[in-house]
């Protein structure tokens, strides 16, 4: 669900009653002024700051949670709206916002007590209703709804939503036309808004009138050319129409504009195989496997073009994973029987045609049975349920942008000059074991360039031929040397200096992290060689010895860091490094151990709340990785809200 129009209005609640000084009301100002604008990442930045300048300041939690909000994050989002209503529990609109984000994440009995909350501090507020009567239209209370628009009609009704969400509801419980009523309403209210043409040309498609549907949705995407739902829609249009090149058309420009969109994928499997071509339908439903790897139907279909096309093993794992997904598929055990009889396996088939038969029996009073026509595809196209969702994920809206998902990089020493928000600093002070009080580190390569890093390698080349052969020098030699990949050259550094002094701390930091560089180093040249062309088997084995190099590799890395965590059991970063190698070799307990460990000792790391939330991810705790990714984001790494977009909301 989407956020409703006008909603940026309760920004401005809490200006009646907050006092704040000049210096400190600058910063509120700049961060409303943000938000306003749409700013939410800059806006964050600017609320924390705020925050910190005043922590117990209700409006500022409120304002944060709207920053949150706006990028998506309704983890982070409820969490500030609930420090917000613990401050000062008595403005209606927290509880409203908190509602909102609540419904997001599926928590509907708490979004309800919040409305009633709402609602007993302020009973004629229009927008508790009408938020509420969107809540109640997602969990299809379509009667519930329906009273809650007429509330919202009977106070105010200026908002075209209203009469979206009626319509919506009343077309949901089959009253068609006068859900065209409604729609017409919106139109009248802002003829500039495509939703009432898409939701009449929704309508038209619903009673099979599909020239119908086909001009409204044309109108519609005049006025906004991108919308995903009005091209979704006008493809069903078009293909129940035998406009099949045209339905294709517009399941290929949503995908253009939505990489990650399930659907379509779906859909356009579903043509291209009535179309006979059954490869790129294959493809096409791979994609909706790996977007969503419980869609039953999808792993049954292409267990079926599978069969067509004589990949025998691949359907038979396709039928596995259905019947796995929904043990009384009828379906799924008959064309998991045809396939045995075709493998001559009569037993088996036999079997599962019985198995069949049972599921079958079982089904015929069940309302949730399942009922696929496996002759006609066309006829089990995906329509979209619910109301006027835009399901776009390709738009300006930072969060919706593409990331590639890997781990925060690792930290290394930073000899070098950046601005202090670009590095992270540790207190050694009074530390044993150490050259200086205040250690610089970086994770972002590109703040030194590598002609910097050479002239520091010849500065401590003649310092170490003409001074001495400190161990220093030789630190910071093997750091520079690191960074231009020389790594066996910054190992060799590290040994030297470490025999001078096998106590100095950072040597097996920054040596475990130079052969850290070069395993990485290693694991990409083995990448390579294994793509397509390259070497005379891409499906070879690597080599024993290597693999010996690589295990032995690892161990010096591993004994390395626990040196380092021996001679300074608080040092964030070791653990932090070491995690991401756990991670990189799938070791993902000792991963989360590691990067627990780096987030309680320092406090607010962000890229180690990033990295955890990842590695929970990993691990199918989607609750666990959500809300570290929302702390993350909260402490400024921006792909964490790109993550959350795709992974922490259905």
């Amino acid at each position: 669900m989407r956020r409703v129009s006008g909603f940026l209005l309760l920004l401005f609640c809490f200006q009646s009653f907050i006092l704040f000084s000049q210096g400190r009301s600058n910063l509120r100002h700049i961060g409303v002024k943000q938000l306003q604008n749409a700013l939410y990442l800059e806006a964050l930045n600017t609320l924390n700051d705020a925050i910190r300048y005043e922590p117990t300041a209700s409006d500022l939690y409120f304002f944060r949670g709207y920053a949150k909000y706006g990028l998506d994050d309704f983890i982070g989002a409820e969490e500030d709206y609930t420090t917000s209503i613990e401050l000062y529990p008595w403005q209606p609109d927290v509880y409203i916002n908190r509602a909102i984000v609540r419904s997001q994440q599926e928590k509907f009995d708490g979004a309800f007590e919040d409305f009633a909350s709402a609602l007993e501090l302020d009973d004629k507020n229009p927008t508790i209703y009408l938020n509420r009567a969107r809540i109640n239209l997602y969990t299809k209370r379509f009667d519930d709804c329906i009273n809650d628009c007429y509330r919202t009609i009977d106070l105010d009704d200026s908002d075209e939503m209203v009469y979206l969400l009626k319509g919506s509801a009343e077309m949901s419980l089959g009253n068609h036309y006068t859900a065209i009523t409604s729609f017409q309403k919106v139109m009248e209210k802002n003829p500039e808004s495509p939703f009432g043409l898409i939701q009449l040309g929704v309508v038209w498609l619903e009673l099979e009138r599909y020239d119908s549907a086909i001009i409204h949705l044309n109108q519609a995407l005049k006025l906004d050319s991108n919308n995903i739902y009005a091209l979704f829609n006008r493809s069903l249009a078009y293909v129940n129409n035998k406009n099949i090149e045209d339905g294709l058309k517009d399941l290929n420009r949503i995908i253009t504009l939505s990489p990650y969109n399930s659907y379509a994928y779906f859909n356009r499997a579903i043509i291209l195989s009535e179309m006979k071509l059954k490869e790129a339908a294959i493809r096409d439903l791979s994609n909706v496997i790996r977007l969503n790897p419980d869609n039953l139907i999808s792993h049954y279909y292409r267990g079926l073009l599978r069969t067509e096309t004589n990949n025998l093993e691949g359907a038979m794992k396709d039928f596995n994973r259905s019947i796995e997904l929904y043990p009384d598929y009828t379906d799924g055990y008959m064309a998991r029987s045809n396939l045995k009889a075709k493998m001559n396996n009569q037993q088996g088939a036999a079997l599962d045609h019985q198995l069949g038969q049972e599921a079958a029996q079982r089904n015929l009073n069940r309302p949730d049975t399942l009922d696929f026509d496996e002759k006609n595809y066309l006829k089990n196209l995906i329509k979209l349920s619910g109301t006027f969702e835009e399901m776009n994920t390709m738009s300006s809206k930072f969060q919706n942008q593409y990331v590639d998902i890997q781990l925060a990089p690792q930290f290394n020493l930073f000899f070098g000059q950046a601005r202090y928000d670009q590095i992270e600093l540790y207190d050694s002070y009074p530390k044993e074991h150490y050259f200086t009080s205040i250690i610089s580190l970086a994770n972002k390569p590109y703040l030194q360039s590598d002609s910097a890093r050479r002239e520091i390698v010849e500065r401590q080349t003649i310092l170490l031929k003409t001074v001495s052969r400190n161990p220093e020098s030789y630190l910071i030699r093997a750091v520079s040397n690191t960074g231009l990949k020389e790594f066996n050259k910054a190992i060799s550094d590290c040994d030297s200096a470490i025999n001078i002094d096998p106590g100095f701390v950072l040597l097996y930091f920054a040596r475990a992290n130079a052969m850290y560089g070069l395993y990485q180093q290693r694991l990409e040249e083995e990448k390579a060689k294994r793509l397509p062309g390259i070497g005379d088997n891409p499906e070879q084995e690597v080599e024993p010895e290597r693999h010996q190099e690589d295990s032995l590799l690892v161990d010096s890395i591993l004994n390395d860091y626990k040196k380092v965590i021996l001679l300074d059991p608080g040092f964030p970063f070791v653990y932090y490094n070491r995690g991401g190698l756990h991670a990189t070799l799938g070791n993902y307990q000792d991963a989360l151990f590691d990067f627990r460990r780096a987030v309680d000792l320092k406090q607010n790391f962000a890229e180690g709340y990033y990295n955890l939330g990842l590695i929970y991810l990993l691990m199918k705790d989607k609750n666990g990785g959500c809300k570290f990714l929302s702390k993350a984001g909260e402490l400024g790494v921006p792909d964490a809200y790109k993550v959350m977009k795709r992974f922490c909301y259905e």
